[in-house]
């Protein structure tokens, strides 16, 4: 998994793509709006760009962003 010139190879991708699907599903689809999902996309990609490419990590770098603002609007 590698970038060259700021650009994912496939297979980074493909384990971008699971990552953002799984902090998905971790939201209710209340809170998954179309802002949430820009919200989470921009966290994810924000920290593989920064060399970060464990799932795990990713995912809950994306969510510890955006959960608390899913949560005010939830109220």
């Amino acid at each position: 998994m590698s970038t060259l010139r700021g650009a994912f190879d496939p297979e980074t991708l493909a384990m971008l793509r699971g990552v953002f699907d799984e902090a998905c599903l971790a939201l209710t689809p209340d809170q998954l709006t179309p802002s949430m999902r820009s919200k989470l996309a921009e966290r994810i990609l924000k920290g593989a760009g920064e060399g970060e490419l464990d799932p795990v990590r990713l995912r809950t770098y994306a969510l510890l962003d955006v959960v608390p603002t899913a949560l005010r609007q939830a109220s």
